[in-house]
């Protein structure tokens, strides 16, 4: 590189030696000035080049590098998209059955909710027979309990009928006396 820096400083200075002849005619001077533009390129051109050379390669490498390394994640990529894809198509590949499956599920769900409904009910109708056999036990009972009262009340309007009967056809001193035969025995 310094072999290559001074070859362009020793250019620029010719040039700028050259340059300094300003006394020749014009003719030559537009000559000179051809000759100085075409050195000038060749400089800028030099210099160019030289950049190029010492720049460019490592920029391509860079990029190069940055390519691959891109080309390597896309195939990583690629891969792992592959990968998902083969594992949707395993599950739609097993879909039918899944579904399958899980319509036996909920069957079986169902049929033991019908069995549960089935026995829930049971028991509920056990226990509406138990009310209802309690119901008409306890109706039964007060259906016999007011027979009772119904006829004793009976028995008693007809006694008392019987005795008002037999009152006025007996004289009250029978009575009497039959009462006091009651009540003496009573006390036997």
């Amino acid at each position: 590189m310094p072999r290559r820096l001074l070859w362009v400083f020793l250019l620029a200075g010719v040039s700028l030696a050259l340059a300094a002849e300003t006394a020749k005619p014009e003719a030559a001077h537009e000559e000179d000035i051809m000759i100085w533009k075409i050195a000038n390129f060749l400089i800028f051109a030099g210099g160019i080049g030289f950049l190029l050379y010492k720049f460019a390669p490592s920029f391509f490498e860079s990029r190069s590098a940055d390519i691959q390394q891109a080309i390597q994640e896309a195939t990583g990529l690629k891969l792992t998209a592959d990968l998902r894809y083969s594992e949707i198509d395993r599950k739609m590949a097993n879909l039918s059955g899944e579904v399958g499956k899980l319509r036996a599920e909920a069957q079986m769900e169902m049929e033991r909710e019908h069995e549960r409904m089935i026995a829930q009910t049971k028991e509920e109708i056990v226990h509406i027979q138990k009310s209802t056999a309690a119901e008409i036990e306890a109706l039964r009972g007060e259906g016999a309990e007011r027979l009772r009262v119904y006829a004793t009340h009976q028995a008693l309007a007809l006694a008392e009928a019987r005795l008002r009967d037999r009152f006025a056809a007996t004289d009250q001193k029978d009575l009497v006396n039959e009462f006091l035969t009651l009540v003496e025995r009573g006390k036997n």
